[in-house]
Protein backbone atom coordinates (compact mmCIF):
# COMPACT_ATOMS: atom_id res chain seq x y z
CA UNK A 1 0.00 0.00 0.00
CA UNK A 2 1.33 3.45 -0.92
CA UNK A 3 2.33 5.92 1.77
CA UNK A 4 -0.55 8.23 0.81
CA UNK A 5 -3.07 5.42 1.20
CA UNK A 6 -1.58 4.60 4.59
CA UNK A 7 -2.16 8.18 5.68
CA UNK A 8 -5.77 8.03 4.42
CA UNK A 9 -6.21 4.85 6.47
CA UNK A 10 -5.08 6.77 9.55
CA UNK A 11 -7.38 9.71 8.75
CA UNK A 12 -10.37 7.34 8.63
CA UNK A 13 -9.25 5.82 11.93
CA UNK A 14 -9.01 9.26 13.54
CA UNK A 15 -12.45 10.32 12.25
CA UNK A 16 -14.08 7.26 13.83
CA UNK A 17 -12.30 7.58 17.19
CA UNK A 18 -11.96 11.26 18.02
CA UNK A 19 -13.11 10.66 21.60
CA UNK A 20 -10.38 8.08 22.22
CA UNK A 21 -6.69 8.52 23.04
CA UNK A 22 -4.82 9.04 19.77
CA UNK A 23 -1.12 9.33 20.57
CA UNK A 24 1.66 9.37 17.99
CA UNK A 25 2.88 5.84 18.67
CA UNK A 26 -0.59 4.36 18.25
CA UNK A 27 -1.33 6.22 15.00
CA UNK A 28 2.08 5.31 13.61
CA UNK A 29 1.28 1.67 14.33
CA UNK A 30 -1.93 1.91 12.30
CA UNK A 31 0.15 3.07 9.32
CA UNK A 32 2.93 0.52 9.96
CA UNK A 33 5.59 3.22 10.28
CA UNK A 34 7.96 4.28 13.01
CA UNK A 35 6.69 7.32 14.96
CA UNK A 36 9.50 9.48 13.53
CA UNK A 37 8.83 8.52 9.90
CA UNK A 38 5.06 8.68 10.33
CA UNK A 39 5.14 12.19 11.78
CA UNK A 40 7.34 13.46 8.93
CA UNK A 41 5.14 11.83 6.29
CA UNK A 42 1.90 13.02 7.89
CA UNK A 43 3.09 16.61 8.04
CA UNK A 44 4.29 16.45 4.44
CA UNK A 45 0.87 15.24 3.23
CA UNK A 46 -1.43 17.21 5.55
CA UNK A 47 0.67 20.26 6.38
CA UNK A 48 0.33 19.75 10.14
CA UNK A 49 1.49 17.27 12.77
CA UNK A 50 -0.73 14.33 13.80
CA UNK A 51 -1.25 15.91 17.22
CA UNK A 52 -2.15 19.26 15.68
CA UNK A 53 -4.54 17.62 13.22
CA UNK A 54 -6.32 15.61 15.93
CA UNK A 55 -6.67 18.64 18.20
CA UNK A 56 -8.02 20.83 15.39
CA UNK A 57 -10.62 18.19 14.42
CA UNK A 58 -11.70 17.85 18.03
CA UNK A 59 -12.11 21.61 18.39
CA UNK A 60 -14.02 21.94 15.12
CA UNK A 61 -16.25 19.02 16.06
CA UNK A 62 -16.91 20.61 19.45
CA UNK A 63 -17.68 23.99 17.85
CA UNK A 64 -20.30 22.29 15.68
CA UNK A 65 -21.83 20.34 18.59
CA UNK A 66 -22.02 23.45 20.78
CA UNK A 67 -24.41 24.93 18.22
CA UNK A 68 -26.45 21.94 17.13
CA UNK A 69 -26.55 19.78 20.28
CA UNK A 70 -28.18 22.16 22.73
CA UNK A 71 -29.23 19.29 25.00
CA UNK A 72 -25.59 18.50 25.88
CA UNK A 73 -23.59 20.50 28.41
CA UNK A 74 -20.26 22.08 27.53
CA UNK A 75 -18.51 19.51 29.73
CA UNK A 76 -20.26 16.60 28.00
CA UNK A 77 -19.28 17.94 24.58
CA UNK A 78 -15.67 18.45 25.70
CA UNK A 79 -15.38 14.85 26.90
CA UNK A 80 -17.24 13.45 23.87
CA UNK A 81 -14.81 15.25 21.57
CA UNK A 82 -11.76 13.76 23.28
CA UNK A 83 -10.65 16.45 25.75
CA UNK A 84 -9.48 15.21 29.13
CA UNK A 85 -10.88 18.12 31.14
CA UNK A 86 -13.17 21.12 30.81
CA UNK A 87 -10.35 23.53 31.70
CA UNK A 88 -8.07 22.23 28.94
CA UNK A 89 -10.96 22.30 26.45
CA UNK A 90 -11.88 25.88 27.39
CA UNK A 91 -8.28 27.04 27.08
CA UNK A 92 -7.82 25.30 23.71
CA UNK A 93 -11.14 26.56 22.33
CA UNK A 94 -10.34 30.12 23.35
CA UNK A 95 -6.88 29.88 21.82
CA UNK A 96 -8.26 28.57 18.51
CA UNK A 97 -11.46 30.62 18.09
CA UNK A 98 -10.73 33.65 20.27
CA UNK A 99 -13.88 33.09 22.31
CA UNK A 100 -15.00 30.82 25.16
CA UNK A 101 -17.15 27.74 24.44
CA UNK A 102 -19.99 29.27 26.48
CA UNK A 103 -19.89 32.56 24.57
CA UNK A 104 -19.65 30.70 21.25
CA UNK A 105 -22.75 28.67 22.11
CA UNK A 106 -24.69 31.73 23.27
CA UNK A 107 -24.35 33.48 19.92
CA UNK A 108 -20.67 34.16 19.33
CA UNK A 109 -20.72 31.72 16.42
CA UNK A 110 -22.93 34.17 14.51
CA UNK A 111 -19.79 36.18 13.78
CA UNK A 112 -18.99 33.34 11.33
CA UNK A 113 -22.35 31.65 10.66
CA UNK A 114 -25.11 33.37 8.66
CA UNK A 115 -28.11 31.94 10.53
CA UNK A 116 -29.20 31.22 14.08
CA UNK A 117 -30.00 27.56 14.78
CA UNK A 118 -33.62 27.56 16.00
CA UNK A 119 -32.97 25.03 18.79
CA UNK A 120 -29.80 26.68 20.08
CA UNK A 121 -29.35 28.33 23.44
CA UNK A 122 -30.89 31.82 23.44
CA UNK A 123 -28.19 34.38 22.86
CA UNK A 124 -27.80 38.05 23.59
CA UNK A 125 -27.37 38.58 19.86
CA UNK A 126 -30.73 36.96 19.08
CA UNK A 127 -32.49 38.70 21.96
CA UNK A 128 -31.22 42.04 20.68
CA UNK A 129 -32.34 41.18 17.15
CA UNK A 130 -35.77 40.25 18.47
CA UNK A 131 -36.12 43.66 20.13
CA UNK A 132 -35.21 45.39 16.90
CA UNK A 133 -37.54 43.21 14.82
CA UNK A 134 -40.37 42.01 17.08
CA UNK A 135 -42.25 40.31 14.26
CA UNK A 136 -39.10 38.37 13.27
CA UNK A 137 -39.79 39.22 9.66
CA UNK A 138 -38.07 36.82 7.30
CA UNK A 139 -36.37 34.98 10.16
CA UNK A 140 -37.35 31.52 8.94
CA UNK A 141 -37.86 32.25 5.27
CA UNK A 142 -36.47 29.47 3.06
CA UNK A 143 -34.66 31.50 0.45
CA UNK A 144 -32.55 28.71 -1.08
CA UNK A 145 -34.48 25.49 -0.40
CA UNK A 146 -37.66 24.43 -2.18
CA UNK A 147 -39.32 22.34 0.56
CA UNK A 148 -41.11 20.22 -2.06
CA UNK A 149 -37.70 18.86 -3.02
CA UNK A 150 -36.68 17.90 0.54
CA UNK A 151 -37.11 14.16 1.17
CA UNK A 152 -36.25 11.74 3.98
CA UNK A 153 -34.90 8.51 2.49
CA UNK A 154 -32.83 5.47 3.46
CA UNK A 155 -29.43 5.19 1.79
CA UNK A 156 -28.13 1.61 1.44
CA UNK A 157 -24.84 0.70 3.10
CA UNK A 158 -21.93 -0.98 1.36
CA UNK A 159 -18.25 -0.49 0.56
CA UNK A 160 -16.54 2.37 -1.23
CA UNK A 161 -13.25 3.22 -2.87
CA UNK A 162 -12.14 6.62 -1.61
CA UNK A 163 -9.87 9.41 -2.74
CA UNK A 164 -9.47 12.69 -0.94
CA UNK A 165 -8.73 16.34 -1.55
CA UNK A 166 -7.10 18.77 0.88
CA UNK A 167 -7.68 22.44 0.12
CA UNK A 168 -10.37 24.76 -1.19
CA UNK A 169 -13.72 23.20 -2.03
CA UNK A 170 -14.06 25.49 -5.04
CA UNK A 171 -11.19 24.05 -7.09
CA UNK A 172 -9.32 20.77 -7.38
CA UNK A 173 -12.10 18.34 -6.44
CA UNK A 174 -13.30 17.62 -10.03
CA UNK A 175 -9.78 16.40 -10.89
CA UNK A 176 -9.93 13.91 -8.02
CA UNK A 177 -13.30 12.71 -9.25
CA UNK A 178 -11.97 12.29 -12.79
CA UNK A 179 -9.07 10.13 -11.55
CA UNK A 180 -11.40 7.98 -9.41
CA UNK A 181 -13.93 7.65 -12.21
CA UNK A 182 -11.24 6.54 -14.69
CA UNK A 183 -9.82 4.04 -12.17
CA UNK A 184 -13.26 2.53 -11.51
CA UNK A 185 -14.40 2.53 -15.14
CA UNK A 186 -11.23 0.86 -16.42
CA UNK A 187 -11.87 -2.03 -14.00
CA UNK A 188 -15.50 -2.45 -14.97
CA UNK A 189 -16.73 -1.45 -11.50
CA UNK A 190 -19.33 1.12 -12.55
CA UNK A 191 -22.96 -0.02 -12.60
CA UNK A 192 -26.32 1.66 -13.08
CA UNK A 193 -26.75 1.64 -9.29
CA UNK A 194 -23.20 2.84 -8.49
CA UNK A 195 -23.29 5.74 -6.03
CA UNK A 196 -20.85 8.64 -6.36
CA UNK A 197 -20.78 10.35 -2.98
CA UNK A 198 -18.80 13.38 -1.89
CA UNK A 199 -18.23 14.04 1.81
CA UNK A 200 -17.17 17.55 2.85
CA UNK A 201 -15.40 16.75 6.12
CA UNK A 202 -14.88 20.38 7.07
CA UNK A 203 -17.28 23.19 7.91
CA UNK A 204 -16.40 26.19 5.71
CA UNK A 205 -17.43 28.58 8.50
CA UNK A 206 -14.89 27.01 10.87
CA UNK A 207 -12.06 25.37 8.93
CA UNK A 208 -9.55 27.42 6.88
CA UNK A 209 -9.91 26.57 3.16
CA UNK A 210 -6.33 25.29 2.88
CA UNK A 211 -7.01 22.69 5.63
CA UNK A 212 -10.44 21.59 4.43
CA UNK A 213 -10.83 17.92 3.53
CA UNK A 214 -13.19 16.44 0.94
CA UNK A 215 -13.68 12.72 0.31
CA UNK A 216 -14.68 11.34 -3.09
CA UNK A 217 -16.33 7.93 -2.77
CA UNK A 218 -17.50 5.39 -5.35
CA UNK A 219 -19.59 2.45 -4.16
CA UNK A 220 -18.18 -0.85 -5.41
CA UNK A 221 -19.22 -4.53 -5.30
CA UNK A 222 -16.89 -5.87 -2.60
CA UNK A 223 -16.68 -9.34 -4.16
CA UNK A 224 -15.02 -7.81 -7.24
CA UNK A 225 -12.54 -5.62 -5.39
CA UNK A 226 -11.52 -7.59 -2.29
CA UNK A 227 -8.45 -9.19 -3.94
CA UNK A 228 -7.25 -6.07 -5.76
CA UNK A 229 -5.15 -4.71 -2.90
CA UNK A 230 -7.26 -1.54 -2.90
CA UNK A 231 -8.45 -0.42 0.53
CA UNK A 232 -12.25 -0.20 0.80
CA UNK A 233 -14.14 1.84 3.36
CA UNK A 234 -17.51 0.94 4.91
CA UNK A 235 -20.44 3.11 3.84
CA UNK A 236 -22.81 3.18 6.79
CA UNK A 237 -25.94 4.18 4.90
CA UNK A 238 -29.11 4.77 6.92
CA UNK A 239 -31.67 7.54 7.18
CA UNK A 240 -30.87 10.81 5.39
CA UNK A 241 -32.63 14.04 4.58
CA UNK A 242 -31.93 14.77 0.90
CA UNK A 243 -32.34 17.96 -1.07
CA UNK A 244 -32.16 17.42 -4.84
CA UNK A 245 -31.40 20.42 -7.02
CA UNK A 246 -33.56 21.15 -10.03
CA UNK A 247 -30.33 21.58 -11.98
CA UNK A 248 -27.06 19.94 -10.76
CA UNK A 249 -24.60 22.41 -9.25
CA UNK A 250 -20.96 22.99 -10.17
CA UNK A 251 -18.28 22.85 -7.46
CA UNK A 252 -17.46 26.46 -8.30
CA UNK A 253 -20.97 27.35 -7.07
CA UNK A 254 -20.03 26.42 -3.50
CA UNK A 255 -21.75 29.51 -2.15
CA UNK A 256 -25.13 28.14 -3.23
CA UNK A 257 -24.40 24.79 -1.56
CA UNK A 258 -23.36 26.48 1.67
CA UNK A 259 -26.60 28.49 1.79
CA UNK A 260 -28.67 25.33 1.22
CA UNK A 261 -26.78 23.44 3.94
CA UNK A 262 -27.28 26.38 6.28
CA UNK A 263 -31.05 26.35 5.79
CA UNK A 264 -31.19 22.56 6.24
CA UNK A 265 -29.29 22.78 9.53
CA UNK A 266 -30.77 25.98 10.92
CA UNK A 267 -34.40 25.94 9.71
CA UNK A 268 -35.47 22.46 8.55
CA UNK A 269 -33.69 20.30 11.14
CA UNK A 270 -35.03 21.92 14.36
CA UNK A 271 -38.66 21.51 13.25
CA UNK A 272 -38.28 18.07 11.65
CA UNK A 273 -38.19 15.80 14.69
CA UNK A 274 -34.72 14.58 13.65
CA UNK A 275 -31.16 15.30 14.73
CA UNK A 276 -28.07 15.16 12.53
CA UNK A 277 -25.51 12.36 13.01
CA UNK A 278 -22.38 13.10 11.00
CA UNK A 279 -20.83 14.92 8.05
CA UNK A 280 -23.08 16.04 5.21
CA UNK A 281 -23.01 14.08 1.96
CA UNK A 282 -23.24 15.11 -1.68
CA UNK A 283 -24.54 12.94 -4.51
CA UNK A 284 -22.51 13.47 -7.66
CA UNK A 285 -23.29 13.12 -11.36
CA UNK A 286 -20.18 12.15 -13.33
CA UNK A 287 -20.21 11.90 -17.09
CA UNK A 288 -17.48 11.27 -19.64
CA UNK A 289 -18.14 11.92 -23.31
CA UNK A 290 -14.59 11.19 -24.45
CA UNK A 291 -11.07 11.30 -23.03
CA UNK A 292 -11.18 15.10 -22.94
CA UNK A 293 -14.83 15.64 -22.01
CA UNK A 294 -15.54 15.03 -18.32
CA UNK A 295 -18.28 16.72 -16.31
CA UNK A 296 -18.77 16.71 -12.57
CA UNK A 297 -21.80 18.22 -10.82
CA UNK A 298 -23.56 17.92 -7.48
CA UNK A 299 -27.05 16.52 -7.97
CA UNK A 300 -28.18 16.53 -4.33
CA UNK A 301 -27.00 17.21 -0.78
CA UNK A 302 -27.97 15.37 2.38
CA UNK A 303 -27.53 14.91 6.13
CA UNK A 304 -27.44 11.63 8.03
CA UNK A 305 -30.23 11.84 10.63
CA UNK A 306 -32.11 9.90 13.28
CA UNK A 307 -35.23 10.68 15.33
CA UNK A 308 -34.60 12.95 18.32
Amino acid sequence: MSSEKQIVKVLEYIEDRLSEELNLEHLAGIADYSPYHFQRLFKKVLGETPAGYVKRLRLENAAHKLIYESGSTVTEIALTCGFSSLSYFTYSFNENFGISPKAWREGGYLELFPREYLDSKNSKVIRNNTKENPQGQGYTDFTWLDLDRVKVVTIPGGRTINRYHIGSYIEGIPSVWEDLYSWSDSRGLLRDDTMMIGVPRSNPYITPPEKSRYDCMVSVPYSEIKDSGEETVPLKGGLHVIYEFEEPVLYQERGKLIECYSELYSYWLPKSGYKYLSNPVEFIDLNRGNAFDFSCRIRAIGLAIEPK
